[in-house]
C-alpha cells in the first residue's frame, strides 16, 4: 500500500512539475523586416519591402513579375485586400543592357519606380515622375536562365495622399525574356 502511494505521490509531483517543464513558450511575433524574404540571388521567385515599415512581401509568385525586353526592365508585385503595387523599372539609353550596377530612381524616364495603394476609399497613384529619392541596385543579371535579382528603396509623393516611403526593398525573380 506505501508503494502504491509513494507511486501515486511521485506520479502527482511529477505532473505537476511537468507542466512547468514542457511548457512551450509563445514565441516572439515578428518584426516587419523578419517578415522580408531573405535577398537570394538564385531566381527564388520573391519580392519584398517595408513600405511606410510595413511589410510588403506577395504570398503567392503569381502576385509578381518581371520582364525584360529590348533594354527595358520591368519589376513589379501586387497584394490584395486592399489593393495595392508597388514597381520599378530601368529603360536603359538606346535599350542598351541593364548591367549589375546602381540606379539613380530620379533619373525619369531612364530609370523609375511607381506605386499604386487602395486603402479604404482612398485611392493613391503615386507616378513615376513624382519620386524624389530612390535607387535600385541589380546584384546579378543571368540571361541564360533568365533571373534578375536586386535591392531596391525610393520615395515618391502624391498631393491627395502620404508620402510612400519604399526601403528595405529585394528582389530575386524570373524575367520573361
Amino acid at each position: 500500500m506505501k508503494s502504491i502511494l509513494h507511486l501515486l505521490s511521485l506520479a502527482l509531483i511529477l505532473h505537476l512539475t511537468s507542466c512547468d517543464l514542457f511548457k512551450k513558450s509563445d514565441p516572439k511575433p515578428l518584426t516587419e523586416q523578419e517578415k522580408l524574404p531573405a535577398a537570394t540571388q538564385i531566381g527564388k521567385n520573391t519580392f519584398g519591402c517595408l513600405v511606410n515599415g510595413k511589410a510588403f512581401v506577395p504570398t503567392s509568385s503569381v502576385d509578381l513579375a518581371s520582364v525584360y525586353q529590348q533594354g527595358t526592365l520591368v519589376i513589379y508585385a501586387n497584394l490584395y485586400n486592399p489593393f495595392r503595387t508597388v514597381s520599378v523599372t530601368l529603360n536603359e539609353k538606346n535599350y542598351g543592357p541593364i548591367t549589375t550596377q546602381s540606379y539613380n530612381m530620379v533619373s525619369y524616364p531612364d530609370y523609375y519606380s511607381s506605386a499604386f495603394f487602395q486603402t479604404g476609399s482612398a485611392v493613391c497613384n503615386y507616378k513615376p515622375q513624382n519620386t524624389f529619392s530612390g535607387t535600385v541596385t541589380i546584384t546579378k543579371l543571368d540571361r541564360s536562365l533568365y533571373t534578375v535579382s536586386g535591392l531596391f528603396e525610393f520615395s515618391t509623393i502624391t498631393l491627395s495622399c502620404d508620402t510612400l516611403k519604399i526601403t528595405n526593398g529585394r528582389f530575386d525573380i524570373k524575367y520573361i525574356p
